[in-house]
């Protein structure tokens, strides 16, 4: 879990936490509770369980609905959406340590009706989905309008979960902690302290204010995307974990692990899961543990020129003329690998760009004169599908890690209409979340005297840079 998600998170909990001021709050203390009825104990604890539950669903429900929204409407992420999310946590930081009136203020309760009417723990679930659900009923804390504001900014459904989620949870906190015991003299005096010293609730808001000023600060590092170099000489990156192969200008491959560099005899080296593979003399993909570099096996490959490998699979493409296939084999016994499946094939003009490979998920790019997509293709289950497609912009060399793509996004800067010079190209490394909407929002881009090539995704994503002064690989913040 990154800086940012984990500020974001901390947040939540402690806003949602907050929101047990409420009258709301102090009422389901008391109506979960057992109130003096040892016999209604495990009632109790089966109502908190419920109320916890439909908390974290209303908080989901609301956090995640609002970053798909701002998904549908600016797509994911970017540094304007970051400078924009991290300034509503400054605002509303702000506003809490100042301690000021919260407005617009919502002043609905909770329907009294549902504990006399329906079982204690189906009353506890659709409360704690109503108080999860952050705007309808009491609003405690400028920083429920500020997660809502920073959740349609960023664009991003996951991080509105995990934002929801941990509301959620904020939210049941007290009832968990209190209710079974609002009967002892412990309980008593938590609800006492409660309700009778106001300022509890000032310094809750002024945690508010720390935790959302900590999130503005991850925001704003998150905006600095600017590439560090990781290899002066080399393309064709791939990582996983702390690994990364890559070749050098002479096509020899290189692994990297923990800073040391092995030199492998081979080309196009691929890392992945606990295996190495590079293309070595004879046409051969040699099979390597990743650890110790030792041979596990190998198969036959003509002409194959790009290698992608995990801990279950083998993808490479070959290039024979102006054939291009795409092939895999199972490694469900790397001494011994499955048999050689096509997945796909093409001829020039048509090409087929570099595999990357994500358990069973294999993608890759097809360009054509008119169209040009990116493929995810299930190894497992044997269909495909096209997960980004554009006429206008070419889409090349994606790398896949769990639910986010990386590629590279070429397509013609605008200009005025007056200017009769052909428009430049703009080549941006992009980031998108896999099933979500738009063309996701930029990493890393370069001007025209360097090509943005193969990628990589891990902890960065990883991009080769061509041109002047030879290949390297550069790496920018996710």
């Amino acid at each position: 879990m990154s800086v940012l998600e984990l500020s974001l998170a901390f947040a939540a909990v402690l806003i949602g936490l907050t929101g047990a001021w409420s009258p709301c709050g102090f009422s389901m203390v008391e109506t979960i509770g057992l109130e003096g009825d040892g016999g209604r104990r495990w009632t109790t604890v089966g109502a908190c369980a419920t109320f916890l539950v439909g908390a974290v669903l209303g908080g989901v429900v609301t956090f995640g609905s609002l970053s798909a929204l701002g998904e549908a409407v600016h797509g994911a992420g970017g540094r304007l959406a970051y400078t924009v999310a991290a300034a509503i946590a400054v605002a509303a930081a702000a506003a809490e340590a100042r301690g000021m009136r919260i407005v617009p203020q919502i002043r609905r309760q909770l329907p009294q009706g549902w504990r006399w009417t329906m079982p204690l723990p189906l009353a506890s679930a659709l409360y704690g989905i109503l108080l999860g659900l952050g705007f309808t009923t009491f609003v405690l804390s400028f920083g429920v309008w500020a997660l809502a504001g920073i959740g349609v900014a960023l664009g991003d459904p996951s991080a509105g979960v995990l934002i929801g989620a941990a509301f959620g949870v904020g939210r049941a906190i007290p009832v968990l902690a209190v209710a079974p015991a609002v009967d002892t003299p412990l309980g008593i005096r938590c609800v006492e302290l409660m309700a009778e010293r106001p300022a509890l609730y000032r310094i809750f808001r002024l945690g508010d204010a720390l935790t959302l000023g900590l999130v503005a600060a991850a925001l704003a590092t998150s905006t600095a995307t600017a590439a560090r170099t990781e290899v002066g000489r080399g393309a064709d990156p791939s990582t996983t974990g702390k690994a990364l192969a890559f070749q050098r200008p002479d096509r020899s491959g290189v692994p990297r692990f923990g800073g040391q560099i092995h030199d492998r005899p081979g080309r196009d080296p691929a890392v992945g899961g606990p295996y190495v593979a590079v293309v070595s003399s004879g046409d051969q993909i040699q099979i390597l543990n990743r650890y110790n570099r030792d041979p596990i096996g190998s198969v036959p490959a003509p002409h194959a020129q790009a290698l992608a490998i995990s801990r279950g699979w083998l993808a490479y493409l070959t290039v024979d003329g102006g054939r291009y296939s795409l092939r895999v084999r199972r490694l469900k016994h790397p001494a011994d690998p499955g048999k050689v499946r096509g997945v796909a094939s093409a001829s020039r003009p048509v090409e087929i760009g570099h595999p990357s490979l994500d358990g069973d998920r294999l993608l890759y790019s097809v360009s054509k004169r008119r169209r040009n997509s990116i493929k995810r293709y299930s190894l497992s289950a044997g269909k495909g599908e096209t997960v980004l497609r554009s006429r206008t912009a070419e889409l090349l060399n994606p790398s896949v890690k769990g639910r986010r793509l990386l590629y590279v996004r070429v397509d013609r800067a605008r200009q005025s209409p007056q200017k009769t010079t052909p428009p430049k190209l703009r080549q941006r490394l992009m980031l998108k979340r896999l099933g979500g909407h738009g063309e996701g929002h930029r990493i890393y881009s370069h001007g025209p005297d360097r090509t943005l090539w193969s990628t990589s995704l891990g902890r960065r994503g990883f991009v080769t840079l061509l041109g002047h002064g030879g290949p390297k690989i550069v790496s920018a913040n996710r």
